[in-house]
This record gives C-alpha cells, structure tokens and sequence, in this order.
C-alpha cells in the first residue's frame, strides 16, 4: 500500500496480546512501517442483528461491518459493485462447508459463541438478500459461480 493510505481495523484488533501474535509481530511491523498507526473504525450503532456498522466512504458503495469472535475486532465488508454485492466475510467463516453447515473456525477463534453469533447475521443477510456473493476468509463460497462470472 502507498505510504499515507489510513489503515483500518475492528475495535481491540491491533491490541490483542495473544501468543500467537508473537509469531507474526515481525512480519506486520515490516508491512506497517512507514504507516501512520492503524485505526479503528468509528462503529456506530449496528441494527438488530451486527455490533457495528460503518458507511466507509459515505456514498453506501462500501460498508464496513464489525463482526467479533474471531478476533476481538473481526470485521467483514459487503461492497456494491457493477456485479451486484459482494459479502467479504473475513475470519468469521473461513471455508464454504463451514458457511454451510454453521460452523465457525476452529482453535484460533478468539471468542467462539461470540463468532456464531456473528456468523449467524451474516448467514442471515445473505438468506434475505439471496443476490449477494460470498467472499469467505480462505475460499470463495461457490466456485463454479466464480468460474462462470470470468
């Protein structure tokens, strides 16, 4: 990213002290270097089903969702594009059978009834706004849609 881009994170997520994080502290230090320090988006008030929700630059072209459990500040992103909406999904699922079957990620999930939690809106979303793809944390939700939209 060029020198000056804001950099962005969930509320607690570049302050956790984990164990973890010993092991890549060297490798986000080199990424960041020259950065400003990360910031945290402004959640305001979410609705009845995320903790926060943030117009990221006002124009409703991309929204900035928290979505804590994975990580203290786990945020997922639905952005509109010229293909209809995109649901980047984060850590909260990291594989389609995960999304399928409601299963949040394993060991490294922070808070997991939290992640179901969240999991859940996000399943929710997409159940009543079917038009919206899927982007998970480690693989796309539907490949052979992926294979037919190139």
């Amino acid at each position: 990213m060029p020198k000056g881009t804001p950099i962005f994170a969930g509320p607690g997520e570049a302050h956790p002290r984990r164990f973890i994080n010993l092991f890549t502290q060297g490798s986000i230090d080199r990424a960041l270097a020259g950065h400003a320090p990360v910031q945290e988006w402004p959640f305001q008030g979410g609705d009845e089903r995320f903790a926060g929700i943030v117009d990221v630059f006002g124009d409703g072209s991309l929204w900035a969702i928290w979505v804590p459990g994975h990580t203290p500040g786990s945020v997922a992103y639905l952005a509109r594009t010229v293909r209809g909406p995109v649901l980047f999904v984060g850590d909260t699922s990291h594989t389609s059978w995960g999304w399928r079957h409601d299963v949040e990620p394993g060991s490294y999930t922070v808070d997991r009834a939290m992640n179901a939690t969240s999991l859940a809106a996000q399943r929710r979303l997409v159940a009543e706004h079917p038009g919206i793809d899927v982007r998970l944390g480690h693989q796309h939700l539907d490949e052979s849609r992926t294979a037919t939209r190139r």
